[in-house]
């Protein structure tokens, strides 16, 4: 079957797919095509930043295709059914409305048999504790969290129960990576398991990255991240952000990914940032409520005695029915 496309390195297709599945664009009825260098992605319709082409396709199985009409739950309920969820490596992550949870397991197994590569599905019962980690229930295959999960060519361990990573961040990720100038001093105040600042360090050529966490099994795993990766400039530092910021050299940049909480360390980061240096900050809230967070951030920047300027903002997922995670580029400009 003839079909649009989009075409990519075979490094980066595992996560365009995985964006394209999110917006609803991937055509699951078809199978991807590869070559020797480049994936091929049948797309239902040409998204805006991805350009397409035309190429043949094999048509899958329709019991291969989607896990909803396999998953053995009352008619009346197979509409509340999700149609995004989360993979980790060869791990699934959703979340089920309450009205679906009696028939979690057969999600579960619905899950499986449509994508055989996955070991585990595991039901999300939401963040726990002081690291903010995933409560996971596990509904199908083996009850194993840790896994190896596959972004732009990296490859990072990961286990949601122990550390907080968020896969649909993949292309931000690549991103701002992009950004980082050569020589820059880069600091990642909530860096995880390190993917931004391996990411920086792998794609880009900064002077160094300081990459902190609280959490020491994150911090662990960011170390093995790092040597897996064979990156060099990355520094991992266990503790707390606002403390470790003050005992390091100003920053040309500032990446603050912990959206519940961020805003409270906007004035420790703004003051480690160096003229001319560029904040991507994080935050969860309500949709209509964004604008109102970039115009008080200025506010409190202007209270400080600086100015600063959005040089970009973006709606990145979608968190609830009626909140969304939002990110935004904020230049130091000046001294008032």
């Amino acid at each position: 079957m003839r079909s649009l496309c989009v075409r990519v390195r075979k490094g980066e297709g595992e996560s365009v797919r995985k964006k394209l599945l999110e917006d609803g664009l991937l055509d699951q009825s078809l199978y991807v095509d590869k070559d020797q260098d480049f994936l091929y992605l049948p797309v239902l319709a040409s998204p805006e930043d991805l350009p397409t082409e035309e190429r043949e396709f094999k048509e899958r199985e329709r019991e291969e295709r989607d896990y909803k009409s396999l998953a053995k739950v009352p008619d009346r309920l197979r509409q509340l059914l999700p149609t995004a969820f989360d993979t980790l490596g060869d791990i699934a992550v959703i979340r089920l409305p309450d009205e679906l949870l009696p028939y979690s397991g057969e999600v579960g197994e619905a899950l499986m048999t449509a994508f055989p590569r996955l070991r585990s599905v595991f039901l999300d019962h939401g963040v726990v504790g002081e690291f903010r980690v995933l409560d996971l229930e596990m509904i199908a295959g083996a009850d194993v969290s840790g896994t190896m999960h596959t972004e732009y060519g990296l490859r990072f361990k990961v286990d949601p129960r122990k550390a907080y990573f968020n896969p649909r961040l993949s292309n931000e990720r690549r991103r701002i990576a992009s950004l980082v100038r050569d020589g820059e001093t880069v600091v990642d105040m909530f860096s995880g398991v390190g993917p931004f600042a391996i990411m920086i360090a792998k794609l880009s050529r900064p002077h160094v990255v300081y990459a902190i966490d609280l959490n020491p099994e994150a911090v662990q795993l960011m170390r093995e991240n790092v040597e897996l990766n064979k990156v060099r400039g990355v520094v991992p530092l266990e503790g707390d952000a606002r403390q470790w910021v003050f005992d390091l050299p100003c920053a040309d940049r500032v990446i603050m990914n912990l959206p519940h909480s961020a805003l409270d360390f906007f004035a420790d980061a703004l003051t480690r940032l160096k003229l001319g240096g560029v904040m991507h900050l994080y935050h969860i809230c309500d949709r209509n409520d964004f604008p109102q967070v970039l115009e008080d951030l200025k506010q409190r920047a202007f209270g400080m005695g600086v100015q600063i300027e959005v040089m970009r903002s973006e709606e990145l997922k979608t968190y609830s029915p009626s909140s969304s995670v939002y990110s935004a580029d904020l230049l130091l400009v000046g001294w008032l």
